[in-house]
C-alpha cells in the first residue's frame, strides 16, 4: 500500500532554508506550477478532510488521486495516497459531478521541488485562492522526516490547521 509520510511547515526567510539545502548537499530539482481540485462524497470543506479525490494537472498532464484518512504523529502525517494518469480531466470532472462529489477546494500553487537522498523538500507557494506559502518535506519513514526538520531548527514551525481555513473562507465568499 502506498503511504504519503509528510509535514507542512512554515518559515520566515527562504534565503536562509537554500542555504541549509545547499549546506546538507540537497539538489534543487525543478520548479513548476500544479492546478489542483479536491472532491469528496461527505464534506463540505478541507477542514480534517478524510478520503478525498484529487485531479491535479502539472503542465499538460493530469492525474487522479485518492487521499485516505490522516493518521496524524506529532506534525508528521501518515495517509494512504494512490495516484493514477489521467488521459482526459475534463472528462472526470463531469463524471465526479454526475456522482454528486462536493468540490471542496481548488487551487493553483508554485512549487519547487529540492532532493535531500530520498526525502523531498517543497517549497509551495499557494497563488489562489488564497497567498499562503511552506515547506513541504516528504519521506518514506517519520524518521526520515524528522531528521530534515530538526536539520533546520528554528528556521521552520508547524504549519497548524488556521493556515488552510482562508481557502475554504474564500471558497464559500
Amino acid at each position: 500500500m502506498n503511504h504519503e509520510i509528510e509535514v507542512k511547515l512554515k518559515y520566515e526567510d527562504k534565503n536562509a532554508i537554500v542555504t541549509k539545502l545547499h549546506e546538507l548537499g540537497a539538489k534543487s530539482e525543478e520548479k513548476y506550477r500544479l492546478d489542483d481540485i479536491y472532491f469528496s462524497q461527505e464534506h463540505t470543506d478541507m477542514s480534517n478532510a478524510h478520503d478525498l479525490i484529487r485531479i491535479r494537472t502539472k503542465r499538460d498532464k493530469s492525474e487522479l488521486t485518492f487521499k485516505g484518512k490522516c493518521e496524524t504523529d506529532d506534525k508528521i502525517w501518515k495517509r494512504v495516497e494512490l495516484s493514477t494518469g489521467v488521459d482526459d480531466a475534463d472528462s472526470l470532472l463531469k463524471i465526479f459531478k454526475y456522482l454528486k462529489f462536493h468540490e471542496i477546494s481548488k487551487n493553483k500553487s508554485i512549487r519547487e521541488l529540492w532532493k535531500l537522498g530520498n526525502v523531498e523538500v517543497m517549497f509551495v507557494d499557494f497563488i489562489e485562492p488564497h497567498s499562503l506559502k511552506f515547506i513541504e518535506i516528504e519521506g518514506p519513514s517519520k524518521e526520515k522526516v524528522q531528521k530534515v526538520i530538526d536539520k533546520f531548527g528554528d528556521l521552520v514551525t508547524e504549519v497548524g490547521e488556521e493556515s488552510f481555513k482562508k481557502f475554504d473562507e474564500t471558497r464559500k465568499g
